[in-house]
């Protein structure tokens, strides 16, 4: 069927359905439209580009992108309709893309030792595949003249020769895009001599990546990564290769980071919305096909209804009239080739958990539902981690990239990257950087950037300037992080992540509980120092406008990030209900994400001997925009626990409901110093919080109309006033490491959850 008849009797379907099934039907309209578009501004867009090229010292000759996707969509046209009109147009582009670098000065070619030979004329390993893609799919097509074939095959193949004098490795983007490109080129090429040195070094690349763990920790390069590595399965007749667990892993690790704006959260190298890529579609619509899974099914039709509002709202134009241009069109012709309408899209239905464990992923997702206005909190605790050392070593080594956790992360361990409420923004992560390295001060790479805690040497004078005081050349200083608890309970959610800074002579603590019920989350920093020192141990939280601010509390809000309007139903009250022993709080103007943002804090500056604590407790409350949210602050009371900075106790008054958050900061104050078995003892462990007693590393507890719900973890006992609620048993424990006889001890429960009457 002639694709403009087609396209007659789907463009009343995509309007009916883009709220329902995507189909291969809608996929071939956006792409239609999209090389329609890209047709008719092509000669425009060449000259703006000829007057103004991306020419620059760093990068040196930089071709356009525009025209390579425009081919493919040409070439993949063709191959639906067999309409030769497509084919002309596709070999006229490519044919007459190498001319492009005689707009480069040969001034700058001097400079660059790798064009001694000549510049290559697909510049980049980006527009590589698709160049070679679209050769491939109008190469038979019976409109391939010998002068077209022959400058099209030596300006492909040129430019595949000249991927060997950088040839980086490692399992990253860049590596697996200059796989995708030699083995394209191999392909497309195959008679040529050197077809197989392409396909080679393509294997040798690919290798790294394939049944491999990806190095890099940044929303804006793993959509880049799977995608190449999914076309370079297609080209090379490898797709077994995606029934790889570690594949599986990706591709649900993904799913999990979605959030309620639609995208993947932003961490590491990334802007915000860079996780809604129509990239992710065509994996997703693949991952679909090959799991028959409705789930990797509807991540891929959120992605791109998502990005078809976002484009309909930039372009001013109806969903159904949008233009996603001729890269988003590119990818989307494997969304096609690759999608099955028979399998059908299912939301999914887990909520708050590990993403997804917590060696590779480490990170946390607080969720109560998928839909937009679900409330998600996403925490990242990922370190540089032990995996991919001879990659990471490589780049480390070749890049100027001191300011990356390798491979393009950040400083955010035990950082809060993302908080959404009612579709509002409420804390977001820093964004990539605004200049090349990174900014002056690490922007917006180091850690005084993100949602965390952030510790310096030296003690921080009382009227120096605070942020000036952090600042440094935003260097990575590598850490190593662990998880010690996760728990979904009855009526919170909880996790506890740490810090471990070996150097600095440091760990930190974040637990983060959300009291579902109430929407309100309670994150305590525990801080002890490994040897004795000045330190200055600083708090840190972003926002974009502070509404008020009343001595502890801030109200703050997000009304944008970069020039995406957000929703602003919703604000968010950062409050400190702890400020003693000379901590200071305070506020900074800072620059995040492209846009003037607003840093808080509070600090404390001491001289801190080894096994020393400290501390701090961050309530965070969302609210209707415009609503006195601070009322409720009065239901939030600090108690004494007679154990200062080793345990935590938060009682939360709420009518006729009392509840109690337990926190142990220290948890090796329960062991013994003999080295028996079981070291810990309930009588150096046991904390005082109100009315309960306990030796658990976490508790938290209600009471109402005479019966107490309690949720812990690790713990032998719990005490209510006078009331036993939990108590272990007395088990032998024999094989003592000092010889001595069988010893009477108490093994701790790993968690338990119960309602008692009281007495």
């Amino acid at each position: 069927m002639h694709i403009r008849l087609l396209l007659g009797l789907t463009l009343l379907t995509f309007t009916l359905t883009i709220h329902a099934q995507v189909t291969k039907r809608e996929y071939l309209q956006l792409i239609q439209r999209a090389a329609e578009e890209g047709w008719k501004d092509h000669p425009a867009s060449l000259e703006r580009w000829k007057k103004e090229p991306n020419h620059n010292e760093l990068w040196g000759y930089n071709g356009p992108g525009g025209p390579v996707y425009l081919a493919d969509l040409l070439g993949y046209l063709y191959l639906e309709t067999k309409d030769k009109k497509y084919a002309e147009q596709a070999r006229d582009i490519l044919a007459s893309y190498g001319d492009l670098r005689a707009t480069y000065p040969k001034a700058m070619q001097d400079k660059r030792i790798e064009y001694r030979n000549g510049v290559p004329p697909i510049s980049n390993f980006f527009i590589m595949p698709p160049y070679a893609r679209a050769y491939l799919r109008i190469r038979e097509s019976g409109v391939m003249d010998a002068a077209a074939r022959e400058k099209i095959e030596r300006d492909l193949a040129f430019s595949l020769d000249h991927i060997f004098y950088f040839p980086e490795w490692g399992a990253h983007n860049r590596a697996m895009l200059r796989a995708e490109s030699l083995y394209y080129g191999a392909v497309a090429l195959s008679h040529h001599p050197n077809a197989k040195k392409w396909k080679q070094l393509a294997e040798t690349l690919a290798s790294d990546s394939l049944k491999q763990w990806e190095i890099e920790d940044a929303t804006g390069y793993h959509s880049v990564w799977l995608y190449s590595v999914f076309s370079y399965l297609d080209i090379s007749g490898q797709w077994d290769v995606v029934q790889s667990p570690l594949i599986k892993y990706y591709l649900d690790y993904f799913v999990q980071l979605l959030t309620p704006h639609g995208n993947v959260a932003d961490f590491g190298d990334a802007h915000w919305n860079e996780g809604n890529t129509l990239r992710f579609v065509s994996v997703y619509e693949k991952a679909a096909t090959a799991y028959r899974n409705p789930v990797y099914k509807h991540f891929a039709e959120e992605m791109l209804r998502r990005a078809m509002e976002r484009m309909a709202k930039q372009q001013n134009v109806a969903a159904n009239a949008v233009n996603i241009g001729t890269g988003n069109g590119s990818y989307l012709t494997d969304a096609m080739r690759w999608a099955d309408d028979a399998v059908t899209p299912t939301a999914p239905t887990n909520l708050s958990g590990d993403v997804l464990e917590d060696i590779v992923g480490k990170k946390v997702v607080f969720r109560d539902g998928w839909s937009r206005t679900a409330n998600m909190l996403l925490l990242n605790y990922r370190d540089e981690g032990d995996g991919g050392w001879l990659g990471r070593d490589y780049l480390r080594q070749n890049l100027s990239v001191e300011e990356e956790k390798m491979h393009h992360g950040h400083a955010d361990e035990n950082s809060i990257a993302l908080l959404m409420s009612g579709g509002s923004v409420l804390l977001h992560d820093g964004g990539y950087r605004p200049d090349l390295p990174s900014g002056p001060s690490g922007e917006w790479r180091a850690d005084y950037f993100h949602n965390r805690v952030v510790a310096r040497k030296n003690k921080r004078a009382k009227n120096q300037d605070f942020f000036s005081f952090l600042q440094n050349s935003g260097a990575y200083r590598p850490v190593k992080t662990q998880k010690i608890d996760f728990q979904a309970f009855r009526d919170v959610d909880y996790s506890r992540t740490r810090v471990i800074d070996e150097e600095m002579g440091y760990q930190a603590d974040r637990v983060i509980t959300w009291v579902r019920d109430k929407n309100y989350w309670i994150v305590i920093d525990g801080i002890k120092t490994l040897r004795s020192d000045w330190f200055t141990f600083t708090n840190l939280w972003h926002t974009r406008q502070i509404l008020s601010q009343e001595g502890q509390t801030f109200d703050t809000f997000y009304d944008q990030i970069q020039t995406d309007k957000l929703p602003d139903t919703k604000a968010l009250l950062i409050h400190f209900p702890e400020n003693t022993f000379g901590k200071q709080i305070g506020t900074f103007k800072e620059t995040r994400h492209f846009q003037d943002e607003v840093g808080m804090y509070q600090t404390q500056s001491s001289f801190y001997k080894t096994g020393d604590t400290e501390y701090f407790v961050t309530i965070l409350v969302p609210h209707n925009k415009g609503e006195d949210a601070r009322k409720i602050l009065a239901n939030f009371r600090l108690l004494d626990t007679g154990k200062s900075g080793q345990a935590v106790a938060l009682e939360i008054n709420d009518g006729p409901v009392k509840s109690m958050l337990c926190v142990k900061l220290d948890l090796d104050m329960d062991l013994a110093r003999e080295n028996i078995r079981p070291r810990y003892q309930y009588n150096l462990g046991k904390v005082k919080y109100g009315d309960f007693e306990t030796d658990a590393g976490f508790l938290f507890a209600r009471i109402t109309n005479g019966q107490i719900s309690y949720s812990a973890t690790t713990m032998t006992k719990i005490l209510y006033r006078d009331q036993t609620l939990l108590e272990a048993s007395p088990n032998t424990f024999g094989l003592q490491l000092d010889g001595a006889p069988a010893r009477t001890g108490y093994a701790k429960w790993r968690k338990w959850e119960d309602v008692v009457k009281g007495k």
